[in-house]
């Protein structure tokens, strides 16, 4: 027996139906979902799209909370599929594409991806976007045409897309739409609108727990032979690498966004610098300060931070991948 409020599921009932009969979108349905949000917080209301591509139709599912688990609330205007068969998976689904008179379903290509599904941050990414995505549809954000202009003005500016073709083409290699482009440039600014509410006031005490992560790393390095532990000698020995007419120098990097083998030794470690194979060794450490350089960085670990803490409270259930590929993504 449920413990909501009957008046709750009548108006989830109300709300399902309408959006449903309608072909509402999706601002409209998380916008008309705000009331109930008010009036029921408790129950953390949210709203599911789904169209169905058998026969156009589109539904709406309500999910309320309650102690014991979920209720979903849905409705299905004949002559459309109930929601139990919405979305059955059908023959065709398995199939991605067709190689000549070959059929490549899905399990096969991701077999032949197979690195992909070992490598820690990629699985960790995918289920960032929908946490993400889901934190947003509970709590959207309402964006003035003014800061998406800028975004998108940005945005353009940081993939050198100068002139409306440059634009056009970089749109068409990749299969987007100006729609496409315009919800992508939606996003991203919504995501760092959900990252200013996570920091909040939080930054300065949290950067104060965490400030030998932002220290500066003054990192001399050479591509031959061995540096020598101690400042003095390993930049002599830099210098000398140098004057010879081999690859050597120094570099400064933050320590959070340095290999980890340089983060926390003094002593000589192999590394990479632009891909090539070097040793490298810490010759100077400058301590941090919330300043206008470091703050982004500070804000994005912050960032990262609170994401683990939700994927690690959070069940994910991978469709097509083995199990023993998918453990839970910390």
């Amino acid at each position: 027996m449920t413990t909501l409020d009957p008046a709750l599921l009548d108006a989830a009932l109300t709300l399902v139906r309408e959006l449903t009969t309608g072909r509402a979108g999706p601002d409209e349905a998380r916008q008309r979902l705000a009331s109930l949000r008010e009036r029921w917080p408790q129950a953390e209301p949210a709203i599911v799209r789904d169209e169905e591509t058998s026969d156009g139709s589109v539904s709406f599912d309500l999910l309320l909370r309650e102690p014991a688990g979920t209720v979903s609330v849905a409705y299905s205007p004949a002559p459309a599929l109930p929601w139990p068969l919405r979305g059955a998976v059908r023959h065709s689904d398995h199939h991605l594409a067709r190689v000549g008179t070959r059929t490549l379903r899905v399990g096969e290509a991701l077999t032949a991806l197979d690195f992909l599904w070992y490598d820690h941050d990629v699985l960790a990414r995918l289920v960032d976007t929908g946490l993400i995505a889901a934190d947003l549809e509970q709590h959207p954000v309402d964006l003035t045409d003014a800061e998406l202009q800028s975004a998108a003005d940005a945005y353009r500016r940081a993939k050198g897309l100068f002139d409306p073709a440059s634009t056009a083409r970089w749109l068409a290699e990749r299969g987007l739409s100006a729609e496409d482009f315009a919800d992508l440039v939606a996003h991203t600014v919504a995501v760092g609108r959900l990252r200013e509410q996570v920091v909040g006031d939080r930054l300065p005490a949290w950067f104060a727990a965490h400030r030998s992560s932002f220290d500066t790393l003054v990192v001399a390095w050479a591509a031959e032979g061995t540096l020598p532990t101690g400042r003095e000698a390993a930049l002599a020995a830099v210098a000398a690498a140098v004057r010879a007419g081999r690859a050597a120098g120094v570099l400064r990097t933050v320590a959070a966004v340095a290999a980890p083998e340089l983060r926390d030794t003094d002593r000589p470690v192999l590394t990479t610098v632009a891909g090539t194979p070097v040793t490298a060794v810490v010759v100077d450490r400058e301590p941090a300060e919330l300043d206008a350089r470091t703050r982004p960085l500070a804000e994005r670990a912050m960032f990262d931070e609170w994401l683990a803490q939700r994927r690690a409270g959070t069940d994910v259930e991978w469709f097509w991948l083995p199990r023993d590929r998918t453990t839970r993504v910390r």
